[in-house]
């Protein structure tokens, strides 16, 4: 079907269709590492620019309906893009099922040279929004200060592992111990362990919506991404110290808007609570009924999640 024939206000059409006049490249980051990016020009030049970072295992079109409404219903230009080991860009282990990372530096290196170039590319202000390991990274970037962007807001964002296991100082262990490439327990490739219900539970109230996932993925099995390894436990930990380290998150001099669902279970809500009380200035609101996918939750969810953004992007300029 060709984007010009599409049903633009049936949901369906826009949860397994990106929007159309799509910009699709690769690009090559500092040390050569192949990061697939797509790009949307604005339709309304007051709207600004949007990037968009999505979280651990996510890739561009598992977030395609709320890709439509940034750029179809608000006219605003919009960047999106796989994080490298995962969707579309290069992956970071012989195993391409294996969710794994030596060191966030690197995503934050990358994520650095990525907003150059979206504040190159696309007309300002220039936004962001990242949901859980986005968001995570996000605010690495923001906490070094002097970032162009204008504003960003963090949807379910990444301040501490939501499993209260020690796994932190396991996961340093078996990584000293030349095991940091192996699945952390209950880890595997993806497959129905992915499918199963207690994750949906997790993700969102949403079953259709979860299902979008696996469909994308069966229509492209490459987008697919199994489990963490011990590695990314501990440079996941290591991250989340650095940002819990005194004056990090005070260092912030943008405006922060923190969404999260009532029923948050994947990250803590204690950490990312302790966290926003630490950023100045930030915002936090709790979106009743709501799991970890915001933007991915039920239609009367994401309309809250959704006005909760368009207010504080746009509201200042309308």
């Amino acid at each position: 079907m060709q984007p010009d024939t599409l049903d633009v206000t049936n949901a369906l059409t826009r949860r397994r269709n990106l929007p159309p006049h799509a910009v699709v490249e690769v690009r090559q980051m500092s040390d050569g590492w192949p990061v697939r990016t797509v790009r949307w020009q604005a339709t309304n030049a007051a709207r600004g620019s949007i990037l968009f970072l999505g979280g651990r295992a996510d890739f561009i079109e598992k977030y395609s309906e709320a890709l439509w409404v940034w750029t179809q219903d608000h006219g605003a230009a919009v960047t999106a893009f796989d994080w490298r080991g995962q969707g579309l860009s290069g992956r970071q282990d012989v195993d391409p099922m294996k969710g794994h990372c030596g060191n966030f530096d690197r995503w934050v290196d990358d994520l650095d040279s990525l907003i150059a170039w979206f504040v190159g590319t696309q007309p300002g202000p220039h936004l962001a929004i990242g949901h859980s390991m986005g968001g995570h990274l996000l605010t690495r970037h923001l906490a070094r200060r002097n970032s162009p962007l204008a504003r960003a807001i963090l949807l379910s964002p990444m301040f501490g592992l939501g499993n209260r296991l020690p796994l932190g100082p396991l996961a340093r262990l078996m990584v000293a111990m030349g095991r940091g490439r192996q699945f952390a327990p209950l880890q595997r490739p993806y497959g129905a362990w992915q499918q199963r219900p207690a994750r949906r539970g997790l993700l969102t109230s949403d079953a259709d919506r979860f299902a979008d996932e696996h469909w994308w993925i069966a229509e492209n099995p490459e987008r697919a991404l199994g489990g963490v390894t011990w590695g990314w436990i501990d440079a996941a930990s290591a991250s989340v110290r650095l940002l819990s380290g005194s004056g990090v998150l005070e260092q912030i001099d943008k405006p922060v808007l923190v969404l999260t669902g009532e029923h948050e279970r994947l990250v803590s809500p204690a950490a990312t609570k302790l966290a926003v009380s630490r950023i100045p200035g930030a915002q936090l609101i709790e979106i009743a009924g709501a799991a970890h996918e915001l933007l991915r939750e039920t239609p009367e969810l994401q309309s809250q999640v959704h006005a909760h953004i368009r207010s504080f992007l746009f509201g200042h300029s309308e």
